[in-house]
């Protein structure tokens, strides 16, 4: 084969020139935000409601949880099974989950039929039943899937290392617990779903159509959610927590894993954005630092990464990774030696721009397409406050300098600051 055929072609990309595409933005008297894109796809069309509430709002712990749960199980005159049966004679897609920050409420469906599946989904968020024979069944779901999840080191090793960093009882930190699961009752649910399903928290993402007689749907849609003048809700009590080095045996278990880390701080710091790119060198795409010699080099493992698991209040950044207990130690020790080299030693020119290229590369995949483009919208309003953050992400990653991600390093990526959970064999 001709040697010039071995070579790829060095491709220059104006990644400057990466922007949001034009996306129209109406904010309702009612106190919420809408942000509406034209498909491209005729014919196709999709919404997600997202409240600010969560974790974070609860008033008892799993209450966020479970009212999402919920929700799909119908209101006074529908029950869950005519509740799905709707869905699939349409042909939508809905989910409804949630999270430490937010709920969110995805659909999508034929844009024939959106009008009436965004009204009778916005019946179902604000005329739930939460029948008390509903709650039980997924009470009863919920036990016996944390009785399987707690056999699982990953899940253990997360869920014990998240506990330490944030604190047991903290709203990042507390667990599941059966106990937890049958405190909750239907009055819970209701009252969770009036106080934080409301437009005060409320914003709505729209990828389809856009007419006259969408806007008059959205003013319909307006009309569902009440604005309470809802005082916001005080930042979650911070925690103290203390290094700790913790095994949690289960039995049955060939391999370990293991959740090496440390407390963060919340996606809007100023050095969230440097610490996204050096994370990313360290262990967060195929080609980083922790998979070329932790899997690659020394074969440990076969998945290696690192996470800054940011919210909305607080964060975490850890290590993630299953191993062979005898060789626990010595994957330690590199992922030590790894977390040295980023405090003592530049990242070289060309590692620095492989990884911004990386990078770049995945949010102009973020952006292609109108349904692609929203859900990035979504993140980066729900997430990071404003679509102004893409330009504050795209000038950090583009032109931080490989010295200020050493001082970074060193100021956040000390392994001796950092905890040690692992579980699996005893």
């Amino acid at each position: 084969m001709n040697a010039a055929f071995l070579t790829l072609p060095k491709v220059e990309t104006d990644w400057k020139s990466l922007k949001l595409p034009e996306f129209q933005y109406t904010e309702w008297k009612t106190g919420f935000g809408l942000y509406q894109i034209q498909t491209n796809k005729k014919g196709l069309c999709s919404m997600e409601i997202v409240f600010r509430n969560g974790r974070c709002s609860e008033h008892k712990k799993l209450v966020a949880r479970l009212t999402a749960n919920q929700l799909q199980e119908g209101t006074a005159t529908l029950k869950s099974e005519a509740v799905a049966d709707i869905i699939d004679f349409y042909g939508a897609q809905l989910s409804i989950f949630a999270d430490l920050d937010f709920t969110v409420i995805a659909m999508s469906c034929l844009q024939k039929h959106f009008e009436y599946l965004a009204l009778f989904i916005c019946d179902l968020i604000c005329n739930p039943a939460f029948r008390e024979e509903d709650l039980n069944r997924a009470k009863k779901f919920l036990k016996s899937q944390l009785q399987h999840q707690l056999t699982e080191p990953d899940y253990v090793s997360y869920r014990e290392f998240t506990s330490a960093i944030y604190g047991q009882d903290s709203v990042y930190g507390y667990n599941t617990q059966t106990d937890l699961i049958d405190a909750v009752s239907p009055s819970d649910l209701f009252r969770y779903q009036q106080e934080n399903y409301i437009a005060d928290c409320m914003n709505v993402f729209y990828c389809g159509e856009l007419n006259a007689s969408i806007d008059i749907l959205f003013q319909k849609i307006a009309a569902y959610f009440p604005l309470k003048n809802k005082t916001p809700k005080a930042i979650p009590e911070i925690y103290q927590t203390q290094i700790i080095t913790k095994h949690i045996p289960i039995e049955n278990c060939a391999q370990s894993s293991l959740k090496m880390g440390k407390r963060m701080f919340k996606k809007q710091d100023p050095d969230f954005f440097g610490m996204y790119l050096l994370n990313t060198v360290l262990g967060d795409y195929f080609g980083s630092r922790l998979m070329k010699n932790i899997r690659e080099d020394k074969g440990y493992t076969y998945d290696i990464h690192s996470t800054l698991d940011a919210q909305v209040y607080d964060g975490c950044f850890y290590i993630s990774a299953e191993l062979n207990p005898e060789k626990m130690q010595d994957a330690i020790h590199n992922i030590q030696e790894e977390l040295v080299g980023l405090q003592e030693r530049k990242i070289p020119k060309a590692e620095l721009e492989l990884v911004r290229n990386y990078l770049c590369g995945n949010i102009m995949r973020l952006l292609d397409g109108p349904f692609q483009t929203m859900v990035f919208i979504k993140i980066l309003v729900t997430e990071y406050g404003s679509t102004a953050s893409m330009e504050a992400l795209m000038d950090s990653i583009l032109s931080i300098e490989a010295e200020q991600l050493r001082a970074l390093a060193a100021r956040y990526l000390d392994p001796k600051t950092m905890s040690l959970v692992t579980a699996g064999a005893v």
